[in-house]
């Protein structure tokens, strides 16, 4: 294993090391994190971002990989890359690297406190550890009841093993939703004072009506899904309530359906388009290019986001902010994050979510105060107040240690 340290070292100025000040040495462990994913990779370069600005302090150590490296840049003096030249794509070298290869940096470099993002942790950090859990799909129960299928035995298998084991090793847990606190609470013995709930933010320079960038030519009216096309998603109900609505009212809206394809669904949902009579009017679009994403949701009529299953929902939030009424799922942490600023909707009742979309298509004053809603729910949810909550998990736990 090749492993290149990148430090900048700060200096007095007498030219001596500020090491020796007290200050935490915080690691962030960015190995579960790479380009072309979504919400975990918007979840952490938003929170670093954020916390480079609003601390200059303290000294982050950020372990990274070529796959991931050049999300971090232009950090400021008080982050320092440490390079681990293994590649954590594959799930296996990844575990490698968080048991055996960052105990040893920590100990290196005397790190006070390891954050773990990515669900699990090092279950011997050698060093106080926060560990964050927002893949719903980790929790057993949530994993049994609305996506059985989705994740394959041997990966279930290793978070039964990993979740608890790692959460017990964490002397704090953050999760992005109350909901999510709820669920992991049900399978794993803690306590309720361990676990935080931080919430994730909102970039309003990106997302808004005024925000400028790219533009997307749809042509026609459209309602948009842009989700991940996994079967909790819901994109086959989404595509029957549409078909549900064209069929009665004769709606001239296309609907235009974004969002990477693990599972190679499109095909499927293509059929029941056909199916349903509305293939000439339902788009795919396959992965948004991220700088396209803010005027898709902008030009939309609705926005909709019937997911079974999620820890928080960043999407409808992101839809709120440009200006987009939002229709979402009762389900999980979805009505917790919209409020009373969307439509709340039974994923599973296609007649219920087709009048949802046919309410919101032609009543002008209901799309109007949803609209103004929108706005205003947004500003709860903030990447500053996010890094500003974490920040203070930090430094709890380093205080505790210190206090003893």
């Amino acid at each position: 294993m090749e492993v290149r340290i990148v430090l900048k070292t700060r200096l007095d100025k007498n030219g001596c090391s500020k090491y020796g000040e007290s200050k935490m040495r915080i690691a962030i462990n960015t190995l579960s994190i790479a380009p072309t994913r979504g919400g975990a990779k918007t979840y952490l370069t938003s929170l670093v971002r954020h916390l480079a600005k609003m601390d200059q302090e303290n000294d982050y150590f950020l372990f990274v990989t070529p796959l991931n490296d050049t999300l971090f840049e232009g950090l400021g003096e008080n982050f320092k890359k440490i390079r681990l030249f293994l590649w954590s794509d594959n799930r296996a070298m990844r575990l490698f690297l968080e048991q055996f290869a960052i105990p040893y940096y920590v100990r290196k470099y005397k790190i006070d406190v390891l954050f773990s993002p990515g669900n699990v942790g090092t279950l011997f950090p050698r060093c106080k550890q926060v560990i964050v859990v927002h893949g719903p799909l980790t929790v057993r129960a949530l994993r049994q009841q609305y996506a059985p299928k989705e994740v394959p035995r041997i990966f279930s298998l290793f978070y039964d093993i990993m979740l608890p084991l790692s959460l017990k090793s964490a002397q704090k847990v953050i999760v992005v939703s109350q909901s999510m606190k709820e669920w992991l609470l049900r399978q794993v013995s803690v306590t309720d004072l361990k676990i935080r709930v931080v919430y994730e933010g909102v970039d309003l320079s990106l997302f808004s009506p005024r925000a400028e960038g790219k533009r997307v030519s749809i042509g026609r009216p459209y309602i948009l899904f842009l989700s991940t096309l996994f079967r909790y998603k819901n994109a086959d109900k989404v595509i029957q309530a549409f078909g549900l609505v064209k069929r009665h009212y004769s709606i001239p809206h296309e609907l235009v359906i974004g969002g990477r394809d693990p599972g190679g669904r499109v095909a499927e949902l293509k059929r029941l388009s056909e199916k349903q009579g509305v293939a000439d009017s339902v788009r795919f679009l396959g992965q948004v290019p991220f700088e396209l994403v803010p005027d898709l949701y902008k030009h939309a009529d609705i926005f909709l986001y019937p997911s079974t299953l999620e820890s928080f929902g960043l999407p409808p939030l992101e839809a709120m902010a440009c200006g987009t009424p939002v229709i979402g799922s009762n389900r999980c942490s979805v009505p917790e994050v919209i409020g009373d600023a969307g439509l709340i909707v039974d994923p599973d009742n296609i007649k219920e979510m087709g009048e949802a979309i046919y309410r919101l298509l032609n009543d002008q004053k209901l799309r109007n105060r949803l609209i103004q809603k929108g706005f205003e729910r947004v500003k709860m949810f903030t990447w500053e107040r996010a890094a500003r909550e974490t920040l203070q998990v930090f430094k709890e736990v380093y205080q505790e240690e210190h206090s003893k």
